[in-house]
């Protein structure tokens, strides 16, 4: 693998720098919208190589039992070595240490062996989707 990256839980991030991670995998920015997002998060996870920002991740919860992964990115240049499971895995350590029970994920079907090693179990589900 390459350099070594550092995971952080709730470490500092901006928005602009979420933004530009999204651009480079290809999604929607949401320009703006990170600098509300992160105050409602109930954890965010950063991966860097140095001072960049090469992964991200963000989960919401209710504190209690249930919490859902969300946004999990990975630039191009550094998909395929890890990054994106160790940011899991560690998001799923905390949460059971903090006590929550239940953790869930959504994802387009070509991700599901991802999940799979991640050790979620997969089966059916719904989502409406109002966006753009």
């Amino acid at each position: 693998m390459g350099a070594e990256y550092c995971i952080t839980r709730d470490g500092p991030v901006a928005g602009a720098e979420i933004e530009a991670l999204r651009a480079a995998v290809g999604w929607d920015t949401m320009a703006g919208e990170y600098e509300r997002i992160l105050p409602r998060v109930y954890a965010h996870y950063t991966a860097r190589i140095h001072e960049r920002l090469i992964a991200y991740m963000h989960v919401i919860s209710d504190g209690i039992a249930d919490a859902f992964l969300l946004d999990l990115m990975v630039h191009p240049n550094f998909q395929h070595q890890g990054i994106g499971k160790a940011l899991v895995q560690q998001a799923i350590a905390d949460l059971a240490a903090d006590g929550i029970r239940a953790i869930q994920v959504t994802f387009d079907s070509r991700l599901e062996g991802f999940y799979r090693q991640c050790g979620f179990h997969i089966f059916g589900g719904g989502i409406i989707d109002n966006g753009p």
